[in-house]
């Protein structure tokens, strides 16, 4: 793998998908579900308040990130213009399909990076993959935890 490596992402169309049919599945549910009008309404307007908020959460806030060779990471925020050195916190999530890796810049700011297989180029997947699991350097845990 080339250093330092630079992986754009992008919003993740499957994880769109799969919150669009949860919504829809969910608004299923409370036609289905016997009770009042009043009480359908209220359900389906809590239900459209919770999917425009998860649609918002799943919008990136990381732009790319920086892969250096000494286990290092830098990530560049939207709309900013410096990367920032960043440290994994432990327990990241690394699997084929999805990787889940929180982080926490020098600044204090953590940002969660949700990547998944259509979010970013196969070769970047996988060497993101690579690297959080061999050579990145992680925080350590805490033992308030």
């Amino acid at each position: 793998m080339q250093f330092p490596r630079i992986i754009g992402l992008r919003r993740s169309r499957f994880l769109d998908a799969m919150l669009v049919l949860a919504a829809i599945l969910a608004g299923g549910a409370i036609v289905n579900f016997q009770t009042s009008m009043a009480m359908q309404i209220c359900l389906s307007a809590v239900l459209v308040i919770v999917t425009i908020h998860a649609w918002q959460a799943l919008k990136p806030e990381i732009q790319s990130i920086r892969l250096e060779r000494n286990g290092e990471v830098f990530l560049l925020r939207v709309g900013e213009i410096d990367y920032l050195i960043a440290s994994p916190e432990p327990k990241a999530t690394i699997h084929p399909w999805l990787s889940v890796i929180r982080l926490t810049t020098e600044d204090g700011r953590r940002s969660t990076l949700i990547a998944t297989v259509d979010s970013l180029k196969g070769a970047d997947f996988r060497g993101l993959r690579i690297f959080m699991r061999w050579q990145a350097t992680f925080n350590e845990p805490s033992d308030d935890a």
